[in-house]
């Protein structure tokens, strides 16, 4: 009678503990393949860093790293004075802008290439692309292509001059002006590099608001 009882636990207790096993290492496959909560402080610190330039007047804003560039509405590059947009914004890294401040770019030397922001009228209401080649604003436009900015669909193109440009344009939909975002480049250095960083961010986070004031 015990060796049957024995024979009897055994055919018990052996299949539970198979069962027992499986479900453990089910368990432990499932832990494994979990993705621990992100608890990096990075986002805290982006946040940290990040400036927005809201214009009432335009009702725009967007965002850009207060970590390495400034926006000084003091200082502005040179425009076409037969052809100057209605406002414009300029973001340089710090150092350029202390250098401006400094004077050294005074007397006719150009300013550095950088990432500016322009608003222009459009009285004869002429089509974007239209409008971008008559300005005396850019010279040999060319590589049109449509971009979404904002909501809105513009485009973007190249153009030449003292520097070689990237552009993108659209149509504010509150007031029917032109807004330009432009990238200038040297071609050489690290300038092109770290500019594009802010000209990528204006692009991503430029709204236009909705704000009646």
């Amino acid at each position: 009678m015990q060796a049957h009882n024995k024979q009897f636990h055994k055919l018990i207790l052996y299949p539970l503990l198979i069962a027992l096993v499986t479900v453990g290492a089910i368990a432990s496959a499932s832990t494994a393949n979990t993705v621990a909560p992100n608890t990096t402080t990075t986002p805290k610190q982006a946040v940290k860093n990040q400036g927005i330039y809201r214009s009432d007047r335009f009702k725009f804003q967007f965002s850009y790293s207060t970590k390495d560039f400034v926006i000084d509405n003091k200082i502005s590059t040179p425009r076409n004075p037969t052809d100057s947009p209605l406002a414009s914004i300029d973001i340089w890294t710090k150092n350029h802008a202390q250098k401006i401040r400094n004077g050294e770019y005074a007397g006719g030397t150009e300013y550095p290439a950088n990432v500016s922001i322009t608003i222009n009228n459009n009285p004869k209401k002429l089509p974007l692309q239209r409008w971008v080649q008559q300005s005396n604003q850019f010279s040999a436009t060319r590589n049109f292509k449509p971009a979404r900015i904002a909501g809105q669909t513009g485009v973007k193109f190249q153009s030449s001059g003292l520097y070689e440009d990237e552009n993108v344009a659209f149509v504010n939909p509150r007031d029917g002006r032109i807004i330009v975002i432009e990238l200038s480049k040297t071609n050489y250095g690290n300038n092109d590099a770290i500019y594009r960083q802010a000209y990528q961010q204006v692009i991503n986070s430029f709204t236009v608001l909705n704000s009646r004031r």
